[in-house]
């Protein structure tokens, strides 16, 4: 499956397209009817998610799987969760004027004026951390799969959203 995200505009998967703005009921008639939490709409097992607005308008469309993920939405012809963090971050600040807001550094960054955000729940730097107290309580971590998997995980994307126009100013 194609997915590639146009910031402020729409979402295309493979020859769907999704507009910003699109009333819920086209969208349901194109994907189907989504799993609903706190009116939150999702698909394909949970890895995508999209928030309508008041008026029952598409505001905001969410990647949620990360890495391990089926879904690999491509944004500016980069595989949004294979490519590395810190290279990716390095995209979306070229394409937003080199401005970022990272109130959470190394967790999540958002691009106001593309609409873009990003998060995940762990960086390089806290694995290090959960190494240097895996040796202090003599744990091992050479070949520990857990700790393998957050390396591995630590180093990529772990969300990728966009929405309308002005969505990280509100």
């Amino acid at each position: 499956m194609n997915v590639t995200i146009f910031p402020l505009d729409r979402l295309m998967i493979d020859d769907i397209s999704i507009p910003l703005g699109m009333e819920r009921n086209r969208v349901e008639a194109l994907l189907g009817i989504g799993s609903t939490i706190n009116n939150r709409y999702y698909y394909y097992n949970h890895e995508m998610a999209i928030d309508y607005d008041s008026n029952d308008k598409v505001e905001f469309i969410e990647f949620l799987g990360g890495i391990d993920g089926s879904l690999k939405p491509v944004i500016y012809g980069i595989s949004a969760f294979d490519i590395e963090s810190e290279e990716m971050l390095e995209i979306l600040k070229k394409n937003n004027n080199d401005t970022v807001d990272d109130s959470e550094p190394g967790y999540s960054y958002s691009f106001s004026n593309l609409s873009v955000g990003v998060y995940r729940e762990i960086r390089p730097e806290d694995v290090l951390e959960m190494i240097e107290e895996m040796k202090a309580e003599v744990i091992l971590t050479e070949n520990n799969p857990i700790l393998e998997n957050d390396k591995r995980r630590a180093k990529h994307w772990s969300t990728i959203g966009f929405g309308v126009a002005g969505y990280y100013q509100k």
